[in-house]
């Protein structure tokens, strides 16, 4: 027990030596919140106020009420832009042209047409687009109901349907896919935050011709595995508990009501996120250290390491587009975890069941991969890096 508290003792000295992995860390817990900060004030100065949109009308003397209906919905002409905006909206080149014959056309009691030409695939002028078409519609529709009422006819003959929608949507319920990228940032810190560790204590280690002098002392090589996990997991989980007391905050101080959207921030979803971390951690450092001492060289370690930096991105993403679900996706790492640390965020209950199958899935992997670091390390083309 004495070797293995010394070698513990060893692998926590050489890690705060190292600058670079307290960096990483200090990188992981600053970078997600000021990203999700970012994020959100973004999204609530785009939806809390609508902005003028400037558009070129052609032919706009042929249907002045039209236009006057779009000026007072904040659809101004092109030559009625501030200087400061006149560069972006000259290149969007947004151009609505009334025909010829519109005037003619609505006199006659006949559909007028009008074009809208833009690039319907830049995503800054989605919402304007669609915003202008439905202004038009519903510009369209009150004429209808016009021409109804002057032929003495109920303008509601034209929805024999009313449909009455009755959404049971919460506001925490709604930020589903917000709260999917707070797990994810989260478990982002922890394998960034033990990233750098892991390949110092095990490719460092054996490029500086000290992973031998350790392997030859009378201690067996769990132990040695023990150790090193116990030191990069401690930097994995530390970031990623620091992480999610710093997105909590950050979270609580937007004022995301703006957006229709709240997030439940309470001690016992941070103490249970937090114990869920722990395993986690455990499950990152070991397969970190696993595959850092399957490659060959430094270099070869930070490569397969930022391969394995994908996970915790793709997992939540690919979990986010599903369509459905699969229930048994609450079972598993990484995915188990994202799916209950949005829940709990959403202010949802916790699935005891998915949550103790999901830990124990998480620690049997962890002592298996632990079991086969273990004995590799006994073999010399491991510990030299032979090919």
């Amino acid at each position: 027990m004495s070797m293995f508290k010394g070698l513990v003792v060893k692998e926590f000295r050489e890690a705060f030596r190292d600058r670079r992995a307290l960096m990483a860390a200090l990188f992981a817990i600053v970078v997600g919140p000021i990203m999700m900060a970012a994020l959100f004030m973004f999204q609530i100065e785009q939806e809390s106020a609508v902005k003028d949109s400037y558009i070129e009308f052609v032919g706009a003397e042929r249907a002045p009420e039209l236009i006057s209906y779009l000026n007072a919905r904040q659809f101004k002409p092109i030559s009625e832009v501030p200087e400061n905006e006149a560069a972006k909206w000259k290149e969007r080149e947004v151009k609505l042209t009334i025909s010829d014959d519109f005037a003619q056309r609505l006199n006659d009691g006949k559909p007028a047409k009008v074009t809208i030409k833009a690039d319907y695939s830049d995503k800054d002028l989605r919402s304007t687009l669609r915003r202008m078409e439905s202004i038009i519609n519903a510009y369209s529709s009150q004429i209808g109901s016009t021409r109804l009422l002057m032929r003495g006819i109920d303008p509601r003959i034209t929805q024999p349907i009313l449909i009455n929608v009755q959404s049971t949507q919460t506001p925490e319920s709604s930020s589903g896919l917000i709260m999917g990228m707070v797990a994810m940032f989260i478990m982002m810190a922890l394998f960034t935050a033990s990233m750098t560790a892991s390949i110092d204590t095990s490719a460092g280690e054996r490029e500086r011709h000290s992973l031998e002098l350790i392997l030859c002392q009378p201690v067996s090589t769990v132990m040695v595995v023990l150790s090193k996990v116990a030191c990069v997991s401690f930097y994995g989980a530390l970031a990623s508990i620091l992480t999610m007391f710093t997105m909590s905050f950050t979270m609580s101080m937007l004022p995301l009501e703006q957006i229709g959207i709240s997030i439940v921030i309470d001690p016992i979803t941070m103490i249970i996120i937090a114990l869920m971390i722990i395993p986690l951690a455990y499950l990152a450092g070991i397969t970190q250290l696993f595959f850092a001492y399957q490659s060959k060289s430094f270099k070869e370690a930070q490569s397969y390491l930022s391969m394995i930096l994908i996970l915790p991105m793709m997992v939540p993403f690919a979990i986010m587009m599903l369509p459905h679900k699969p229930a048994w996706l609450d079972y598993i790492p990484l995915a188990g975890q994202n799916v209950i640390m949005s829940d709990l965020y959403k202010g949802e209950a916790l699935d005891l069941a998915a949550f103790a199958f999901t830990m124990l899935t998480t620690l049997g992997v962890a002592v298996v991969m632990t079991l086969l670091l273990a004995r590799s390390l006994r073999s010399e083309k491991v510990v030299l890096g032979l090919s």
